[in-house]
């Protein structure tokens, strides 16, 4: 009984770890990838313990758990903007953040995407509004550019209450 016990376990744990890198939506006939991002940088360094908890967790495929700090990568009342690097031009369909709301359901008020080939000469592609979720738990944020390409995307939240809490950040790709 043990065993079996330990073996539900385990694929329930599994099937969180696949879940959260899939991308299949009922009626989206699109297919993806995920995309492996060379670099993030920031125009505002995290405030809450940054020297361990900086912008490059983002993209290190790991996600925190639930609650206060964790592994959070946090701006507590600032915005920054992040760009990440695809190290080369990719067609981007899908962006995914998983954040955290801490004060308000509805913290996360706003994402601005912008894009670029050279890294310093951003377009502005759209604003993605009316986040919600349930606060104390992570959640996914997914913004649908279509097929966007890029090599540079920047990424400017606004929040509205604690600040902004983030835990990963993922850039599907479309296949051919």
């Amino acid at each position: 009984m043990l065993k079996l016990i330990k073996l539900v376990l385990g694929l329930s744990i599994c099937l969180q770890i696949i879940d959260a890198q899939d991308r299949k939506r009922t009626g989206d006939g699109r297919k993806f990838k995920l995309s492996p991002v060379e670099s993030v940088k920031t125009n505002i360094p995290p405030t809450m313990d940054s020297a361990r908890l900086g912008a490059d967790l983002l993209i290190d495929g790991n996600l925190p758990k639930d609650g206060w700090r964790s592994t959070w990568t946090a701006w507590f009342k600032k915005n920054p903007s992040l760009i990440f690097d695809l190290g080369s031009e990719k067609r981007i369909g899908v962006i995914r953040v998983f954040y955290q709301p801490w004060e308000r359901s509805d913290e996360l008020m706003e994402v601005k995407v912008e894009v670029s080939n050279d890294g310093e000469n951003f377009v502005e592609f759209n604003e993605y509004v009316d986040f919600s979720s349930d606060r104390e738990k992570g959640v996914w944020a997914e913004m649908d550019l279509r097929a966007v390409r890029a090599r540079y995307f920047r990424l400017s939240p606004k929040y509205r209450g604690w600040g902004n809490q983030w835990g990963e950040v993922e850039f599907w790709e479309l296949r051919k």
